[in-house]
């Protein structure tokens, strides 16, 4: 046996020696011809043989040329086939350019990166140019720049969070945000904040760090994220090093904010106002007290005798809690290699002083990028980016600490340095009172790569995101909300802690070894733990001294709490991507969770998702037409799920907050069900790509419709049970919509060019099941057949044009009115604060180094619920406690002046006048000029010369410019969030600033 070993391993090695003097090894690296950067899996054959290869990650491949063979065929889908003489050279190196009629653009989705060839997905990419505006975050930035995707935002106070939906509400109990990747680790996003003011999880990534943005929206390009997907995906790639020289770029950017959105018409009235109206309401009212009988002689000094209505003050209180907000950030980043090691650093400052005195955002970052080859098969990379941020501002609560909303309430006869007759006066409050929080936050990856075959590769890869927040809250002892209780003093420590482990083997098959038919194939094992810790302490009686701030110095420890939790995922995927001769291609994908979020009995999920696609620019008919750059006809079908959920609802929990007979006692607060399972997302996209007149003109359209299954809903149980409700999965809602982009460039000559870029997306949402066929949650109503977000009040008739009185309608068929508000019924409005339509549009016009853009962002459709109308436009119930608006001054005088028929007349002892109905809402119709940017860019003959790349100047507006449709609207047409409904935050600021770019 072993001399027949010893004879095959002679024979082996002849061969071998054999084929190798028959033939010479050549190798080389395939590049991309404009960027220079290494293109793996370009195939690499012998011309007129089966002999053939595929270049690694880096783009190098090595090859074996049989002996009377003279020509390498390099090919790769979306670039211009190139063939090379191999002669008498050992090396061979070749560069490849794209081909329009296959423009293949890159789409990195967080398993790896496909491009628009065989991609059948819905999916956006987002570029670094069009995220540049002076933002805290990255998600305030995409607004207006991507169908479907909806972002607003609610609050102008530094550092707040940002509320995005994509393709609408998906689901009532559970999240509706999105799912965040950053660098393939999913993260923590939104509010981590537990205290009054709102803490965004993105805040803490430089937006300048980042490479790429792509949203998913469909069961093709999301539904492998499984049970997170439901909401849609946001992949963000950060920049990487590239070999070469290494490459520096500085950025400076300083300006100036004040508030975006003024409205005259309902500005806070003057003292000499408040008297006017006051006086009117009295005399309306024959209003006698005391045997004091009012006349319009008398009636000045009653109102500054018992309200103090002096018309020597006139206090803004508007004016005395604001500033002019300061914005200022500078980055350093730095970059390069050589073939076997890449690297990115950067660090970077931002700093924002809002337009709320005492509100303010602070943040250093600094991130660090290694990538290096071991060999031609083993590539380590690792990543690791720290933040650290102070953000401190105000209450923005519905309570009078918040100086928002005392501004708008408190009387301008009242002087700005009154405490007495001003309890909550926020000139004294914004120096008393403290509110502030540090987030240190990290998000990191270790990731090894092998490439056992050029074309077969396994990834494992290791990821962390970490956020930990330290908040302090102090109300002072001597003045204001605390002074009842001696003051109050609040820490809170948050820490959220995730890992991933992420392996997936990958493999490209080019089955006929031409590239006519490619398969590539995708498998793997992932796994995650999220914990979250947090503690809490409250103290009163505190100092009356306001130097000593924290809990230890009460005198009573009010309130202690803590949590430590986790949830865990295990999930196995799979991908399947199938094209033939680049013109038609099937995608698959599946993927098994398995959450800790859910009970034994549905612990496991399966979500799949199939999709296809036709590039009609490939076909031979289509071809020979020039101006046809790219057509492509996709669509997709799959299902995915929603875990946002709380990790413990399928439980039977137990409160320990109870004591029996001196001993601590536990009762069960929460019934449980084992049987919760996911929600369930089912989406189909059918869309369209095209491209034209060399890719001057490019459309994208989509049509999709989601459905949710398996809501999470309470359902009411007997109250024979000892429980009123339960959580089960009994609703079901449907998303569905039309989506259209284009991007043109109507000029083109020389110098000279001019873009422009248009996007609408059109959402209805239909409840389709509930527990009952509809559930009032004021000021909405949750009904089959209805938006989840239809108003449900009492109808407004309007005035009665003879005694000014205010009138309603009976009930929804609004056939009778009445004047009496308790025979008012509530009825569906036909008004939502879901938008019917929205998106964004621009333009950019650039010559030789000048370039100007702008771009816009518009919604409209939807109405804006103001719960504090009642208060503020009173009709003179609360005038003498409360300012009023200056809506009031065009209210109903007479038959002959009846204003603008919408403001009813003045009645101080009137109960009706600022009762609720749909006469509150306002339409959220709006457009705004998000950003506009003067740059010029330094000619590089005169910058080389003291060995710059490249210098850029530029003068930048953002939010400069707010149209309304409604006259009445009060506040900020973005404060009212996805929800519709103001909490009286920060209002967005419009930012001036100048900045500069140096590279070298």
């Amino acid at each position: 046996m072993k001399k027949l070993l010893l004879l095959s391993f002679i024979l082996v090695v002849t061969l071998l020696q054999q084929a190798v003097a028959q033939g010479k090894t050549v190798s080389g690296t395939v590049t991309d011809a404009q960027s220079g950067q290494g293109l793996p899996g370009v195939t690499v054959l012998v011309k007129g043989t089966q002999v053939g290869t595929a270049t690694g990650a880096n783009g190098n491949y090595t090859i074996n040329v049989p002996e009377g063979s003279n020509t390498l065929v390099f090919s790769f889908i979306g670039y211009t086939a190139v063939e090379r003489q191999v002669g008498n050279a050992s090396t061979v190196n070749v560069g490849l350019s794209v081909d329009n009629k296959q423009l293949s653009e890159v789409i990195i989705t967080g398993y790896g990166t496909t491009n628009t060839l065989v991609n059948t997905g819905a999916v956006n990419q987002v570029t670094p140019e069009d995220i540049d505006i002076p933002v805290t975050s990255f998600d305030k930035a995409l607004q207006g720049k991507v169908p479907g995707l909806q972002s607003v935002g609610a609050s102008g106070q530094p550092g707040s969070a940002q509320e995005i939906r994509i393709r609408g509400v998906g689901s009532i109990t559970a999240s509706s945000s999105p799912l965040y990747v950053i660098d393939g680790v999913p993260i923590n996003s939104g509010d981590l904040s537990r205290n009054t003011t709102t803490a965004n999880a993105l805040a803490g990534i430089n937006p300048n760090d980042i490479e790429s943005i792509t949203v998913l929206k469909d069961a093709s390009a999301a539904s492998i994220y499984g049970s997170r997907a439901a909401n849609g995906v946001i992949v963000v790639t950060t920049k990487s090093g590239k070999a070469g020289k290494t490459r520096v770029r500085l950025n400076a950017e300083y300006g100036w904010s004040e508030r975006a959105y003024n409205n005259e018409n309902t500005r806070p009235l003057t003292t000499a106002e408040n008297i006017e109206l006051f006086s009117e309401a009295l005399l309306n009212d024959s209003y006698y007290r005391n045997g004091y009988g009012l006349t319009p002689d008398n009636i000045g000094e009653f109102l500054s005798d018992n309200f103090g209505l002096d018309p020597a003050v006139n206090t803004n209180w508007e004016d005395e809690i604001s500033q002019t907000g300061v914005t200022q950030q500078y980055n350093v980043a730095a970059d390069g290699g050589n073939d076997k090691t890449r690297f990115h650093v950067s660090a970077g400052y931002f700093g924002q002083e809002g337009i709320v005195q005492k509100s303010e955002f602070e943040r250093y970052t600094t991130n660090f990028k290694l990538s290096h080859d071991l060999s031609n098969k083993l590539t380590f990379s690792s990543n690791l980016m720290i933040s650290s941020s102070n953000q401190s501002g105000p209450l923005n609560s519905g309570y009078f600490a918040n100086p928002v909303m005392a501004s708008l309430f408190l009387l301008p006869s009242i002087a700005a340095d009154d405490r007495p007759r001003a309890p909550f006066n926020p000139v004294v409050l914004r120096d008393l009172d403290q509110n502030n929080n540090n987030t240190l936050k990290g998000i990191g990856s270790f990731t090894g790569e092998y490439r056992i075959l050029p074309n077969l590769k396994v990834t494992s890869k290791y990821g962390i995101d970490y956020n930990n927040l330290e908040e302090d809250s102090y109300q002072n002892p001597i003045y204001g909300d605390g002074m009842s209780a001696g003051g109050y003093s609040t820490r809170y420590y948050t820490r959220y802690f995730n890992w991933i482990w992420t392996n997936l083997v990958d493999y490209t098959w080019d089955i006929n070894k031409d590239n006519t038919w490619v398969a590539n194939l995708k498998g793997g094992y992932e796994a995650q733990k999220s914990t979250y810790l947090s503690s809490s302490l409250t103290s009163n009686n505190l100092p009356l001294n306001t130097d000593y701030t924290v809990p230890s110095v009460g005198a009573i420890p009010y309130e202690a709490g803590g949590t430590n939790e986790s949830y865990t995922f295990a999930s196995l995927l799979a991908i399947a991507d199938f094209s033939y001769q680049s013109k038609y291609v099937l995608s698959a994908s599946f993927r098994r969770d398995g959450s800790s979020r859910f009970g034994s009995e549905n612990r496991y999920g399966n979500f799949w998702s199939v999709g296809a696609s036709w590039n009609l620019d490939q076909e031979s008919f289509i071809q020979d037409i020039d101006w046809v750059d790219q057509l492509k006809l996709r669509a997709s079908y799959g299902v995915n799920g929603n875990a946002g959920i709380g990790n413990f609802s399928w439980r039977r929990l137990y409160g320990y907050s109870y004591t029996y007979d001196g001993q601590v006692a536990s009762v069960p607060n929460s019934l449980g069900n084992e049987e919760l399972t996911w929600e369930k997302n089912k989406p189909f996209d059918v869309g369209i790509d095209a491209a034209f007149f060399n890719n001057r003109l490019s459309i994208t359209a989509d049509y999709y419709s989601r459905e949710t299954s398996d809501l999470l809903l309470e359902r009411p149980l007997s109250r024979t049970t000892g429980w009123t409700t339960r959580l089960e999965n009994v609703g079901a809602m449907r998303n569905s919509g039309f989506e259209f982009g284009i991007n043109a460039t109507p000029v083109q000559a020389g110098d000279f060019r001019w873009d422009v870029n248009f996007n609408i997306s059109k959402n209805k949402n239909e409840v389709l099941e509930l527990v009952q066929d509809e559930q009032l949650v004021s000021p909405f109503i949750r009904k089959v057949g209805e938006d989840i977000q239809s108003y449900y009040l009492p109808l407004w008739a309007g005035i009665d044009p003879a005694d000014g009185n205010p009138m309603w309608y009976t009930d929804g068929t609004r056939s009778e009115t009445t004047k009496n508000y308790n025979l008012a019924e509530r009825a569906l409005t036909g008004k939502k604060a879901s938008p019917d339509a929205f998106g964004g549009f621009g333009t950019t016009v650039s010559w030789k180094g000048l370039a100007l853009d702008a771009s816009f962002y518009y919604s409209y459709g939807n109405y804006l619920y103001d719960p504090y109308y009642q208060y503020l436009n009173s009709g003179g119930y609360y005038l003498g406690y409360y300012n009023q608006r200056a809506t009031q001054l065009n209210r109903w005088q007479s038959p002959e002046n009846p204003g603008d028929g919408r403001i009813p007349r003045l009645d101080w002892d009137g109960t009706n006048a600022h009762r609720l109905s749909d006469n509150i809402l306002n339409k959220g119709d709006f457009i705004r000029l998000r950003d506009v940017t003067l740059a010029y860019n330094l000619p590089e003959s005169i910058i080389s010369k003291v060995g710059m790349s490249n210098v850029r100047v530029y003068v930048r507006g953002t939010n400069l410019w707010t149209s309304t449709k409604d006259d009445y609207l009060p506040y900020d047409p973005e404060a009212g969030g996805v929800g519709g409904t103001t909490n009286f935050d920060i209002n967005v600021p419009k930012t001036v600033t100048f900045g500069l770019n140096v590279g070298f």
